[in-house]
């Protein structure tokens, strides 16, 4: 139960910096949407989570504001602390062996851009195909077309690992054994191109396992 808000997850976060409340609040929001409201394992959504930061002001530092630069170096070291927990939910996921990162680009809205990565993400063809280390990038397509937006299929391109698979309503010409040890990876990342804007958004998410149906399978509440 990791998507979407949050991860079964009580998270408490603490500084010493003196922070605007209204910043404060407008900044851990946003470092939030990014981070632990980006993730995915299975697509089931928690009954239980939260997330609270305390700023306590200890540091006596003049106070950090809107519009000001120290404000975004705050927003940068936040993201930089909750990005490297909100990921350690999906690699710790149930049966998971693969942390896979689906970043969509040039869509023409974050709405968008958002829809078509967790449809990727989610999709339980493309999970098991990496689970299965099997090359089927074919599925990922059809994820992107089940996202439900607009789409132009001559503008979408799709990239796995540093192997460049479609483009231009066209199968790339690649060496399948190149693209299987992609697959064999234990990080890996899917990067997609709508050809349509310029917004864009990352999930993180996991390979669905034998022991992910096992472990869920297995107890009683």
């Amino acid at each position: 139960m990791i998507e979407p808000n949050m991860a079964t997850l009580l998270t408490y976060v603490m500084t010493d910096a003196l922070v605007d409340t209204k910043a404060l609040n407008t900044v851990f929001h946003q470092v939030i949407d990014a981070t632990f409201n980006s993730i995915s394992v299975d697509g089931c959504m928690s009954t239980n989570d939260t997330a609270i930061i305390l700023a306590n002001g200890l540091a006596a530092n003049n106070p950090l504001e809107r519009a000001q630069a120290r404000l975004q170096r705050f927003r940068e070291m936040l993201t930089d602390v909750l990005a490297e927990l909100s990921q350690a939910v999906v690699k710790d996921g149930e049966g998971a062996t693969k942390f896979i990162t689906v970043v969509v680009e040039g869509a023409k809205s974050k709405s968008d851009a958002r829809r078509v990565a967790y449809s990727v993400a989610n999709s339980n063809l493309v999970k098991t195909a990496f689970f299965g280390e099997d090359p089927n990038w074919g599925r990922i397509i059809a994820a992107i077309g089940a996202s439900g937006i607009p789409l132009e299929r001559e503008k979408i391109s799709l990239s796995i690992g540093n192997v460049n698979v479609f483009s231009q309503d066209t199968p790339a010409v690649i060496t399948l054994s190149k693209l299987k040890e992609v697959f064999k990876g234990g990080n890996i990342e899917v990067r997609i191109s709508l050809g349509g804007g310029d917004k864009s958004y990352a999930v993180y998410t996991s390979d669905l396992s034998h022991d992910y149906v096992k472990i869920n399978a297995d107890y009683s509440t």
